[in-house]
């Protein structure tokens, strides 16, 4: 697809009488393009389906709305591994969106959505900053020098028109005009150091500065401060806070191969986080939560490694900033630890109080009775099955078949992995991949008839031994 019709795809109005058409808050195919960038800079980032996310941001920004979060996804996929065409693209597409749409877009139209927007467009022209520092120069050749010079000078245009700042793009021009006149890469721009966990949504548009690391492996105490350097590092980066969540866990709890020692009773001689403490996050939850709360609670769990009812207080202030993602990094961070050390959850502070508290034991129970997806009941499965073709017919059969793979790949029982793969023959069957979809089924059918409930199931058995143990 070349670079005009590409703008005119993204740009033209949304059919109907409005032209940024409406906010899109249920769909199947903006689920789709969220939960591929969601697994931008986390332990997933190799499983992003950047051609599919694309395809589905493009087709949404056509034919639904025209939405500021959806044109910075479509921003992302167009640099990342950016071309010399992919990133001049990206800078005419955005330029055109600022022209035609920038005061009555999605999700804040209007004079109250002033200050959002400028939000947004401030991440965009950083997030393009680091894609100009990284992009290969050398693939320029005199003909798309010209013609990316002409799409920062559309984009300055429409943004002095609109009043928005154009220092950001003049910037991002000089820095490609100085790499191209001297022809090697440049370092990445450094600035001050910034909270470990920013405000703003899932995006952390921060050039993060070179971290000053000395690798000391003398000990597992210096192991733990290096990895604790490291994952304050990663959470500076755009979108490294779900990966710098998991990296600290590791830090605290790798060099944990048993339990303290306890007394009969359970009790052990480590001193229990203080109940003010305790007492103070909790209001705090119950007023409103913000970052700086968020922050005093990941560093209570950081230097207090048996307070797993910390990391449940984190997680229920990770949902309540409205990142699900970062919630279940906590959650499935905090599952694997008790159960490669389940003997924490019957153990004690000095003075009495417990490691696990009653209501983070049902939060840890219901996690692992949940598994994967809704194991085996119809409803749910039923809905994935009508996601799966909604995304088929929407967004390609691609599409489908990679949120599927998605599925499967993060499926940890037999029965959930059984159900992804069935999910995976429908879509194909109804797209008459017949051929396909019947050695599945095949495949499938033999599995259901020749499986134990224990090889099916297995946390359904490890749950009730767990809690026959507890009883």
């Amino acid at each position: 697809m070349d670079i005009q019709t590409y703008r005119q795809r993204a740009a033209k109005p949304i059919e109907g009488s409005n032209p940024v058409g409406e906010r899109l808050l249920d769909d199947a195919l903006l689920d789709f393009v969220e939960g591929q960038m969601m697994k931008v800079g986390s332990l997933s980032h190799g499983d992003v389906q950047w051609v599919e996310a694309e395809q589905s941001a493009l087709k949404l920004m056509e034919t639904h709305t025209k939405d500021l979060k959806l044109l910075t996804h479509l921003l992302q996929c167009l640099q990342y591994q950016a071309s010399p065409e992919r990133f001049t693209l990206s800078i005419y597409v955005l330029a055109d969106f600022v022209a035609q749409y920038w005061e009555t877009c999605h999700p804040a139209p209007g004079p109250r959505g002033v200050l959002p927007r400028r939000k947004f467009y401030s991440q965009i022209v950083q997030r393009t900053l680091k894609t100009a520092e990284k992009i290969d120069v050398s693939m320029f050749d005199v003909e798309q020098k010209t013609e990316l010079e002409k799409a920062f000078t559309t984009l300055s245009e429409a943004a002095s028109e609109k009043d928005l700042p154009t220092d950001g793009v003049q910037e991002v021009d000089a820095l490609i005009k100085r790499r191209m006149a001297s022809n090697v890469p440049t370092e990445p721009q450094t600035n001050s150091a910034a909270p470990a966990v920013q405000g703003g949504g899932n995006a952390n548009p921060i050039s993060a500065a070179k971290p000053n690391l000395d690798i000391d492996g003398s000990s597992d105490r210096a192991i733990k401060q290096t990895l604790l350097k490291v994952a304050e590092f990663v959470s500076e980066l755009d979108g490294g806070i779900g990966l710098s969540l998991r990296q600290r866990r590791f830090a605290v709890w790798f060099s944990i191969t048993s339990a303290p020692e306890a007394e009969a009773n359970g009790e052990t001689q480590l001193m229990p986080v203080s109940t003010d403490r305790i007492a103070e996050y909790e209001e705090q939850l119950t007023r409103g939560v913000d970052h700086a709360l968020w922050r005093k609670v990941e560093q209570s769990v950081t230097v207090a490694p048996y307070w797993i009812d910390g990391h449940f207080l984190s997680y229920r202030i990770a949902l309540k900033l409205g990142n699900a993602e970062w919630a279940e990094v906590i959650a499935s961070e905090t599952r694997a630890f008790v159960r490669r050390l389940p003997v924490v959850l019957d153990l004690h502070f000095k003075g009495g109080a417990p490691f696990v508290g009653a209501d983070t034991r049902r939060w840890l129970e219901e996690g692992e009775s949940n598994g994967g997806a809704s194991s085996g009941g119809g409803t749910d499965w039923e809905d994935k099955r009508k996601e799966a073709f909604v995304l088929a017919d929407e967004g390609g059969l691609s599409v489908a078949l990679a949120m599927l793979n998605d599925g499967l790949s993060g499926a940890k029982d037999p029965r959930d992995q059984f159900y992804w793969r069935m999910l995976s023959a429908d879509v194909m069957r109804r797209y008459n991949l017949s051929a396909m979809a019947d050695q599945q089924y095949r495949i499938l059918l033999d599995q259901a008839t020749t499986t134990s409930l224990v090889d099916w199931e297995p946390s359904l058995i490890q749950r009730l031994e767990n809690i026959t143990k507890t009883d």
